[in-house]
């Protein structure tokens, strides 16, 4: 899967919750305007933190939320041994 194809999980997600952004924000406690850049692609590379709360949020693990093996390859994630991955 290419860029932006992670985010339409977020948005499919939220939608069949029939939430809104301003909701999604409010459970997770991400700002809405972070979701909105999120679904339409404008920011690559969120935070851990914040997959982490959407992730949760939205009851999806860090694997349907967020492609972690794309990012890798393009070296925005790093792996600490027993740890969850973070960014540099």
């Amino acid at each position: 899967m290419k860029g932006g194809e992670e985010i339409n999980i977020i948005r499919a997600k939220r939608m069949k919750k029939r939430w809104t952004q301003l909701e999604l924000a409010k459970v997770s406690g991400v700002p809405q305007c972070t979701i909105s850049q999120l679904e339409r692609g404008n920011r690559k590379y969120p935070t851990y933190e914040t997959i982490r709360k959407i992730a949760k949020a939205l009851d999806l693990t860090l694997e349907e939320i967020y492609l972690l093996q794309d990012h890798k390859e393009k070296g925005a994630v790093k792996e600490e041994e027993g740890k969850a991955p973070a960014f540099l």
